[in-house]
């Protein structure tokens, strides 16, 4: 197991909640959850696939019956629901599916991702190494830095999704979905009660991470910001349950921090902008420290979703110079 204890958290109407832990990756933990409520068990997510992940999500299980006396197992799933498209929340379906014959739901968006990581993964590689142009990486790294970007989907085997489900479904007449794109295009938020399960889109010290649209279609900071708007107007949310981190006590206060930061990014990017810059020159300024070709990778979808929000709402202009974009404050 992680060194992460697993937690309980009282649901509505009786119905207990479950954070399981697991290493998703080597430096990345993520959180699974497991929902009793009478009769029905529900697991929300399945980490990543890789080995250490599928130990610590099966010792998990274990523990909930073994120390919490809950009569629960594989065989007693009611339904599986991958909150989103990336591979430390679905990779692990592979995985789940050889021990539970439940049903797996996901947003029509992220179908193929979850169904197919490493195909997904694939089918993206021009799009990324366009992407990667288009920031000002020069031509000898694209390759590299892609194929890091496509390398982490090569581990799981996937799995098939039973049910489609979109903002406004109530799945199993237990969780009402909110579509937040954003982070990921097929990405959902889960609503039981006062509980949220807010999967990647809140987390409770961390902005998210964010992809342009140029990247990733239904990404971007523009639809970001309009699915906190969409989470903010839901009442009486008591509790935010993540797919990382700690869980939130107030998620209303959390939207207002996440959303002063991105506006403070935006202003530090157009003041930067005051001279031509490319995508890679600001992020090596706003993110110095983000050096390794990991870390570049998310540094420069940062501040490229940035960008490209300030663009399209015409405070920067773009000027392609030869195969380089760059751009000066409008």
């Amino acid at each position: 197991m992680t060194d992460g204890a697993i937690q309980r958290f009282a649901g509505a109407g009786g119905a207990r909640i479950y954070q399981i832990p697991v290493r998703a990756f080597p430096s990345m933990s993520a959180h699974t959850y497991v929902v009793i409520d009478g009769g029905y068990a529900a697991l929300i997510d399945t980490g990543s696939g890789v080995a250490e992940s599928n130990t610590d999500l099966d010792s998990g299980m274990a523990a909930i019956r073994d120390q919490y006396g809950e009569q629960v197992s594989w065989e007693m799933l009611s339904r599986i629901i991958i909150t989103h498209g990336h591979i430390d929340h679905c990779g692990g379906l592979g995985h789940v599916r050889a021990r539970s014959a439940a049903p797996a739901a996901a947003h029509r968006l992220d179908l193929a991702a979850v169904r197919d990581h490493a195909a997904f993964m694939a089918a993206h590689l021009e799009a990324t190494a366009s992407f990667l142009r288009w920031t000002g990486v020069a031509e000898g790294q694209i390759g590299q830095l892609g194929r890091l970007f496509g390398a982490v989907g090569q581990i799981a085997p996937g799995g098939e999704v039973a049910t489609l489900i979109d903002d406004g479904d109530l799945l199993d007449g237990r969780f009402a979905v909110i579509h937040t794109p954003g982070h990921c295009a097929g990405m959902v938020c889960l609503r039981m009660g006062d509980v949220l399960f807010c999967a990647d889109h809140l987390l409770a010290t961390t902005n998210p991470r964010l992809t342009p649209a140029h990247l990733e279609p239904h990404n971007g900071l523009g639809l970001y910001l309009a699915s906190l708007d969409r989470v903010a107007a839901e009442p009486g949310i008591r509790l935010g349950l993540a797919g990382h981190e700690a869980p939130i006590g107030d998620i209303y206060a959390r939207i207002d921090a996440i959303r002063e930061s991105h506006m403070g990014r935006l202003a530090q990017i157009h003041e930067a902008c005051r001279a031509p810059r490319t995508i890679l020159d600001l992020a090596a300024q706003i993110y110095p420290e983000m050096r390794h070709p990991s870390q570049l990778l998310l540094a420069l979808q940062a501040v490229a979703a940035r960008v490209e929000y300030l663009e399209q709402r015409g405070a920067l202009a773009a000027s392609d110079t030869g195969a380089m974009t760059r751009y000066r404050a409008a």
